[in-house]
Formats: structure tokens, C-alpha cells, sequence
């Protein structure tokens, strides 16, 4: 079935006009809005994820592969409970006080947190020591 168009159903020559300078007023709006929303979220990637941070040389410097988070750590991987496969990034920073996936204490903001992100949309946080743990890692099972 074709629709004829009946020139009796358009809108009067002054309320089309008015119809099309409103239409513009809302796309530029809109685009306004989209720009600030864009620079919104670069900036509050940069703020959740600086590109680099630095380390320190504080007191998560100093545990080593002995220490009891590196333990905690090596015995969550033997038993399969973190994964290794599919990393896509990952990132250093100051801690934020969210659990580390290692060992299970707090990450403080005195201390530096690794985070590794997965293909999968799963991210990992750990210590220093839970970090190297889980990177030299080398996936035998006991």
C-alpha cells in the first residue's frame, strides 16, 4: 500500500520554520552535552587510572617472597583460586582501600596496589609481594 502525501497534513509554512529552528537548538544542545559527558569520562580515567604512577620505597617495599602475603598468595594460585590467563593491562598506583585478591588484607593509601585487568571484564588489586607472587607464578598445582 502506498501513502499519498495530502499537502492539507503539512504544518503551516511559519510552524514548520519554527519546527526546524528548534530541532537545531535541541542537535546543538545535544552535542554540547555529549562533548561534556565525553571530557567527564577522560577525566575521571585519568583520575581512576593514571596512565604510570611511580612505586615507593615505603613500607611495602620491604616484604619479600616470604613474607606471609607472598604465602597467602602462592597458596590461593596452587589452589587455583586466582587467574593468570588473558591480562589485558595493567596498572600502578597508590592503594585505594579495597581488598587485595592475593592475600585478602586492605591495600592502604600508604601502600602501592598493582591492578590487573582481564579480557573478561575482571580486575585484579594486590600488594607489592602478592603482585610478584602472582606474576612468577608458574601455574604447577600440587
Amino acid at each position: 500500500m502506498r501513502s499519498s502525501l495530502d499537502p492539507a497534513d503539512l504544518p503551516a509554512r511559519s510552524d514548520l520554520a519554527a519546527l526546524i529552528v528548534r530541532c537545531e537548538l535541541n542537535i546543538c544542545r545535544s552535542r554540547a552535552l555529549v562533548a561534556s559527558a565525553d571530557a567527564l569520562v577522560r577525566a575521571t580515567r585519568r583520575m581512576r587510572r593514571p596512565k604510570f604512577a611511580g612505586g615507593s620505597d615505603g613500607a611495602d617495599a620491604a616484604p619479600g617472597p616470604g613474607s606471609p602475603r607472598a604465602i597467602r598468595t602462592l597458596l590461593k594460585m596452587k589452589n587455583g583460586g586466582l587467574p593468570t590467563d588473558g591480562v589485558r593491562r595493567r596498572w600502578v598506583g597508590p592503594g585505594h582501600g579495597q581488598r587485595c585478591n592475593g592475600c585478602g588484607d586492605e591495600v592502604t593509601a600508604h601502600e602501592t596496589e598493582f591492578e590487573v585487568d582481564f579480557s573478561d571484564a575482571l580486575l585484579l588489586r594486590f600488594h607489592r609481594d602478592c603482585f610478584r607472587t602472582w606474576q612468577t607464578f608458574d601455574g604447577e598445582r600440587e
